[in-house]
C-alpha cells in the first residue's frame, strides 16, 4: 500500500499493532543516486524479485541509457537528517496543523581520500537532475522508498537542493567533501522501505569498489594520418594523473559499442576507421592511426566504450 501524504482522516484509521519482532533498517553507509524517473516515464529502483547479484550492479553502473544509469559514491560521515517539522497556524494561540510538512536538509561528509576535490566535479555534474536516491547501510541492507507494488525506489530529491563543496585540510581538521540535500515536499516518511541483507546476493559494502572509472582525455597531437592522445583517470596530481591502461582498438566506439575499431568524422558524417596502440615508453599515452588518413581541418570523435569506465568524448581537430 502507498501512504500519500495528505490526510488520511476520512478513511479507516490503520492499527498501530505490531509483531513480537519488527524489523529496522541500519544507519546509511552509501549514497546512490539516479535519475528519479527513466526515459519510459517509470520510477527508477529496484524491482520486486530482482536478483541482487554482481552482474544487476554492473549493468547499472555501466547502463548506457544514462537516465537509468546509477551512481555509487564513497562512504557517508556525520550524517545529520532532522525529521520533517510540521507547518502550523496558530489559531488563538493554538499551533494547528495546516496538514503540511516542511522538509529539513540532510547533510553528511566524505572523508580524507574519498574526499578528493575532483569528488566535487562528480557531484556537479548530476545535481541539476531531477534525481532519486537509495543508500547502502551499515547492516548491509539498500533503503528507500516503497512504491506500494512491492518495488523499492528511490527517494525524491527536491530539485536544485544537491550541493557538494570541499573543505581543504588544516591542523586539526581533514579533508573533507561536505554534502547536503533536501527530500521533495511531497515525499511520504510512511512510505520508507528496505531491502533486508538477506537478499542480497552481493555484498553492499562492495558496491563503491565496483563504480567504472572516469576517463580524462588530452589531446597532444592530431594529424591526417594519426591521432596522439592521453587518457588518464579524474583523480589525482596536476601532473600526474592515474594513466588508464588496456585499452584496446575495439574499445573505440562511435555508437556505444555497435561499432568498434572506428571513431566518427564529424566533418564528413562518417565512421574512420583505425587502429589504437599503447606507449610502451608513456604511461597512459595512446595513438590512434587511420586506416586511411583523413582531409586536414576535419574534426573527429573519439569514443571509449569499455565495462567498468567512462569517457566523454574526445574531439580532434586535424592539422596537416
Amino acid at each position: 500500500m502507498l501512504f500519500s501524504i495528505e490526510c488520511q482522516c476520512e478513511g479507516s484509521p490503520l492499527s498501530p499493532g505490531q509483531p513480537g519482532c519488527v524489523p529496522i533498517v541500519g544507519r546509511d553507509k552509501f549514497p546512490i543516486f539516479f535519475e528519479y524517473t527513466d526515459s519510459t516515464g517509470a520510477l527508477n529502483g529496484i524491482p520486486a524479485g530482482t536478483v541482487l547479484n554482481e552482474a544487476f550492479l554492473i549493468g547499472k553502473l555501466n547502463q548506457t541509457d544514462l537516465t537509468k544509469k546509477w551512481y555509487v559514491f564513497p562512504e557517508m560521515f556525520n550524517i545529520a537528517a532532522p525529521p520533517a517539522e510540521n507547518e502550523t497556524e496558530d489559531v488563538e494561540g493554538t499551533p494547528v496543523p495546516t496538514g503540511e510538512e516542511i522538509k529539513q536538509t540532510v547533510t553528511f561528509e566524505h572523508v580524507k581520500k574519498d574526499a578528493n576535490p575532483a569528488l566535487k566535479a562528480s557531484y556537479d555534474s548530476i545535481k541539476c537532475e531531477d534525481l532519486g536516491m537509495l543508500t547502502g547501510t551499515y547492516s548491509g541492507q539498500i533503503s528507500g522508498m516503497g512504491d506500494g507494488l512491492g518495488n523499492l525506489v528511490g527517494t525524491h530529491i527536491k530539485s536544485g537542493t544537491l550541493s557538494a563543496q570541499y573543505g581543504q585540510p588544516v591542523k586539526g581538521t581533514l579533508q573533507k567533501m561536505m554534502v547536503s540535500f533536501i527530500v521533495d515536499d511531497l515525499e511520504n516518511d510512511a512510505n520508507r522501505d528496505y531491502i533486508a541483507s538477506s537478499s542480497i546476493a552481493f555484498p553492499v559494502k562492495k558496491w563503491f569498489t565496483k563504480q567504472p572509472l572516469e576517463i580524462i582525455p588530452l589531446e597532444i597531437s592530431s594529424a591526417v594520418a594519426a591521432a596522439t592522445f592521453t587518457l588518464n583517470g579524474l583523480y589525482g596530481l596536476a601532473n600526474f594523473k592515474s594513466p588508464i591502461a588496456g585499452i584496446l582498438t575495439v574499445d573505440i566506439s562511435p555508437d556505444l559499442g555497435t561499432t568498434t575499431g572506428e571513431a566518427y568524422n564529424v566533418t564528413t558524417a562518417a565512421n574512420v576507421a583505425g587502429t589504437l596502440a599503447e606507449s610502451g615508453t608513456t604511461p597512459g599515452q595512446y595513438v590512434f592511426t587511420y586506416t586511411a588518413p583523413i582531409a586536414s581541418s576535419d574534426v573527429v570523435h573519439v569514443d571509449v566504450f569499455k565495462s567498468g569506465y567512462h569517457m566523454a568524448t574526445l574531439v580532434l581537430t586535424a592539422a596537416i
